[in-house]
């Protein structure tokens, strides 16, 4: 049995090996230059004081970074879809399933002989591809911080793993009950992004509980990405902005319903006086267009100084719910490891849909 299965997708093994061995080559050639222009250009930048012109440039002669890496996230997806689905459907469609039952071979062993096998190899060659992708954008990594930004994190260390085993699962477990190889790899393409989509939108946020951390608003301040405290590869879930009473008044460093400050000038002319929409007026005088807020200018020192006093008036905090850098392991061991479980679920329930249901 084992020789049969193996007969089936040596072919398919052989072309997917070669072309995870051409890519592994790739990145074995140019990571080390990549890595040499991290350590002599772009960490020394400082001292030249061009440290933009430097990471634009590192980020324009290595796009192809991110490009590889949705090539990397979408493995899993096309490994469920092109071995995981037609495993079983295409023996129903074929009826040779028949065949293998009548020559001594159970339903058991006829099942998980091919679903190991196959499903061993996914599982393998994406383990290789992600980690030597890890490997060769390190660099790319440390320039650009976010190490819970989607992409990277979705193809970097443990969690592809566990998307491979999932996506091909999802595919073994369709093809036996849609029994049609095409219809089963579209569902399986559609059930896997499904899926994906909605544990990054609603579990991976929540897989350890976040931390929180409240600070004066500041209104002319990026406070989402430096606010007391952060770290750049922190992952911010959420900033809301607090009212004297704590009830939520605005969103990302900002007041009113849309999240952004909304300044309402009362009376024309120059001074005038500010009202925060949603909260109330400013006591003080401010400057509209000389040295102030005009449309083509920057908002004066001053201005910033007297609306930010008027702010602390106010007593508004900026809440900032978010998982820090040091969940980073923590949330690939889990996530990887969730993925895992839900695999050997589909296979399971496939194996008693098998033995029990497919006729």
């Amino acid at each position: 049995m084992i020789w049969s299965a193996w007969r089936q997708i040596r072919l398919q093994t052989l072309v997917l090996a070669i072309a995870t061995a051409l890519l592994v080559l790739v990145f074995a050639l140019t990571g080390p230059h990549l890595n040499h222009v991290y350590q002599t250009v772009v960490l020394t930048c400082q001292s030249h004081n061009d440290c933009l012109t430097v990471f634009s440039n590192f980020q324009s002669q290595y796009h192809l970074a991110r490009l590889v890496g949705v090539l990397i996230l979408a493995a899993p997806a096309l490994l469920g879809v092109f071995w995981g689905a037609p495993l079983v459907a295409r023996e129903i469609e074929s009826g040779t399933f028949r065949l293998a039952w009548t020559q001594s071979v159970s339903r058991s062993r006829w099942l998980l002989t091919k679903v190991f096998m196959v499903g061993l190899i996914s599982v393998v060659i994406t383990g290789i591809l992600s980690l030597a992708y890890t490997w060769w954008s390190s660099a790319y990594s440390q320039v650009f911080k976010g190490q819970f930004m989607p992409l990277r994190y979705m193809t970097h260390d443990l969690v592809p793993i566990g998307y491979a085993a999932f996506a091909f699962a999802l595919g073994v477990t369709l093809g036996a009950l849609i029994r049609r190889s095409v219809p089963a790899m579209a569902a399986t393409l559609v059930g896997y992004v499904g899926g994906l989509t909605a544990f990054t939108v609603w579990v991976r946020p929540y897989l350890q509980s976040p931390l929180h951390r409240s600070s004066p608003l500041q209104i002319f301040s990026s406070s989402r990405s430096s606010g007391p405290g952060t770290n750049p590869n922190d992952w911010v879930i959420s900033q809301q902005t607090l009212n004297s009473s704590g009830k939520a008044i605005g969103q990302d460093g900002g007041i009113g319903s849309t999240g952004n400050t909304v300044f309402a000038p009362v009376g024309h002319g120059s001074p005038g006086t500010f009202r925060f929409v949603g909260v109330g007026t400013c006591p003080n005088k401010f400057p509209l267009h000389q040295n102030g807020l005009s449309r083509n200018a920057a908002p004066s020192p001053t201005f910033v100084h007297a609306i930010n006093a008027c702010v602390r008036g106010f007593h508004l905090r900026d809440l900032l719910t978010y998982q820090p850098a040091s969940h980073y392991w923590t949330f690939q061991w889990y996530e990887m490891s969730i993925f895992i479980v839900l695999a050997l679920a589909l296979i399971g329930f496939t194996w008693w849909w098998v033995r029990h249901r497919l006729t």
